[in-house]
């Protein structure tokens, strides 16, 4: 058995049918410019050097975050065993359209927005573009104690978990557009 989890990746088997349906809902959200969020995330900023995107917001009582949720709690049970609660903060919606878009190493862990007394402890990301429509893009994890690092460029549809305190990246995007779906599970502060 694995003592520290690295991530759980889940081939979802949504099809492009659901992923369009997906895409055309979000579609009508407002896309702003993607920001770094602080510790405390009381100070956003923006820094297109370390992140070049865009994004909006779901909620995390549509269908579509209860997809989301269904994947992080089966890789939750069968793979992480934390003690989590529920989503930390909304789903971002996240666009990186060519021209060197990426998103530079970090990590998720944080204090959640909203249960103020929690933190983030599992990061879902869900892919929504095929990797035949974006050149680069890749996601890279890198794991803690060692050099590590997990490269993907998963299926339209296909998830991957992991711990929110895992360094991670999106590698530059050099042309099409790359579109996925980040959420992040919250529960009481690790011990």
């Amino acid at each position: 058995m694995q003592v520290n989890p690295d991530f759980y990746f889940i081939p979802t088997g949504i099809d492009r049918d659901v992923v369009e349906v997906i895409k055309k809902q979000c579609a009508n959200l407002p896309l702003e410019k993607s920001v770094i969020n602080t510790a405390d995330n009381n100070n956003p900023r923006l820094d297109i050097q370390w992140r070049n995107s865009e994004n909006s917001w779901l909620s995390t009582d549509c269908w579509i975050a209860g997809m989301m949720k269904h994947c992080i709690e089966c890789a939750n049970q069968n793979f992480f065993h934390y003690d989590i609660s529920g989503w930390s903060d909304k789903i971002q919606y996240t666009v990186y359209n060519g021209g060197r878009t990426h998103y530079s190493w970090h990590n998720d862990i944080s204090e959640a927005t909203i249960n103020k007394d929690h933190i983030r402890k599992l990061s879902i990301s869900l892919l929504l573009s095929d990797p035949e429509e974006y050149e680069g893009g890749e996601l890279q994890l890198m794991f803690a104690g060692d050099s590590r690092m997990k490269t993907f460029k998963p299926q339209m549809g296909d998830a991957i978990i992991f711990s929110s305190n895992t360094r991670h990246r999106v590698r530059p995007v050099k042309s099409g557009k790359r579109i996925s779906l980040v959420g992040w599970y919250a529960g009481p502060p690790f011990r």
